[in-house]
C-alpha cells in the first residue's frame, strides 16, 4: 500500500489546523442554521436539521467518491491530488460543523455563552483528524481493489 491518500489527508490537515480554518468552516452552517431559525422551526430544531443534513451528507459524499475513485485515479496524478482536496474541504466542513453542534449541544448553540467560542479548539481537530482517516480508507479501498483484480 502507497499510503499516497494518507500522506495527502495528513498534509491537508496540517494545513487545516491553523487557525482560521475551523472558524470560518463554521460559517456555513451556522448561516444555514440561523436563516431556518428565523423562517421556519425553532433554534433547537434548526441545529438539530443542521447535524442530520451533515452527517447525512458526510455519508453520502464519502461513498460518492469511494465509488468513483478509481476513475479519478485514471485522469492523473494532479487531478487526484486537487479532487481529493476540495473533498477534503468539504469534508472537513461538514465534520467541523458536526462535531461543534455534538460538543456543545443545540441548547448552547442557540443560548451561547462564553464557552461557545472555545469549543472550536475542539471540533477543528478532530474534523482534522477525520481528513487522515478517510485518506486511510481511500488508500484501503484502493489497495483492496487492486489485490481483487490481480
Amino acid at each position: 500500500m502507497s499510503f499516497r491518500f494518507t500522506k495527502l489527508g495528513f498534509t491537508n490537515a496540517l494545513w487545516s489546523l491553523i487557525p482560521i480554518f475551523p472558524a470560518w468552516t463554521l460559517f456555513p452552517g451556522v448561516l444555514v442554521a440561523e436563516f431556518l431559525t428565523g423562517k421556519v422551526f425553532n433554534c433547537e430544531t434548526s441545529y438539530r436539521l443542521i447535524l442530520s443534513i451533515s452527517v447525512a451528507l458526510i455519508l453520502l459524499s464519502t461513498l460518492y467518491y469511494f465509488g468513483r475513485l478509481e476513475q479519478k485515479l485514471a485522469k492523473g496524478k494532479n487531478v487526484v491530488k486537487d479532487s481529493f482536496r476540495v473533498f477534503n474541504l468539504a469534508i472537513y466542513t461538514l465534520v467541523n460543523t458536526a462535531a461543534l453542534i455534538l460538543i456543545i449541544g443545540t441548547d448552547l448553540a442557540c443560548n451561547g455563552d462564553g464557552q461557545t467560542l472555545l469549543a472550536c479548539l475542539y471540533s477543528g481537530p478532530l474534523a482534522s483528524l477525520s481528513l487522515i482517516l478517510i485518506g486511510f480508507l481511500a488508500d484501503l479501498k484502493i489497495s483492496t481493489t487492486t489485490h481483487n483484480n490481480t
